[in-house]
């Protein structure tokens, strides 16, 4: 998936002026700093990287155009056969918003949730391919500024931040875990948005 090409010196250009201009409420100021502390307080091991990435799935959703039911389902339990273990809890926010979680297929393989009102969910908070908006860059830089200021001696934090701000310039804005992070956390979730998983999980979860 492609966007618009950005150049690296634009994105240069916006982290500063985004640095010294902060024009966002206090409450979404102290929900994202509350999103990352409680994320690396639970994910020491976590970079930049993967603060990215659950920051663009809460704004984007599942980025992906759902057609086969069958081979959703199919995907879903090949790859809870493969998993060696399911960590974490049953379900978390992506990031501040809230506006997505991620649901962990432990809730599946435990049977606590049967595998078609787990599809139902995924597949109606599938957005398709996302659109690419100044907004989220915004948004994106105002996180990555919060990181920098509670973790300032994050590992890996100017070589992480570099290489995410050269994909972006890229069109590349959909990234994956860290290696760090898949070799500590073994993460196997999908993305469901808030309203159905208020709808198809949650209630199976708080009734087990």
């Amino acid at each position: 998936m492609k966007i618009k090409r950005l150049s690296i010196v634009y994105i240069m250009i916006v982290v500063l002026l985004t640095a010294c201009t902060n024009t966002k409420p206090a409450n979404q100021t102290d929900a994202v700093a509350d999103f990352v502390t409680h994320f690396f307080d639970k994910y020491p091991k976590a970079t930049l990287q993967d603060v990215y990435k659950g920051s663009f799935q809460d704004y984007f959703g599942p980025a992906h155009l759902l057609n086969d039911r069958k081979a959703v389902k199919n995907y879903i339990e090949y790859e809870l056969s493969k998993a060696d273990t399911l960590g974490g809890g049953y379900y978390e926010p992506c990031s501040w918003r809230g506006q997505y979680l991620r649901v962990n297929l432990s809730v599946i393989a435990d049977s606590i949730v049967p595998i078609e009102s787990f599809i139902d969910a995924f597949v109606a908070s599938a957005q398709g391919e996302p659109t690419f908006s100044q907004e989220w860059l915004d948004e994106w830089n105002m996180i990555q500024r919060t990181v920098k200021r509670l973790y300032p001696d994050l590992e890996h934090f100017a070589t992480d931040s570099a290489y995410i701000a050269q994909q972006l310039s890229e069109g590349n804005y959909v990234m994956h875990h860290s290696r760090t992070f898949n070799q500590y956390y073994h993460p196997h979730y999908r993305i469901i948005r808030r309203e159905h998983f208020e709808q198809y999980i949650l209630p199976a979860i708080e009734n087990r």
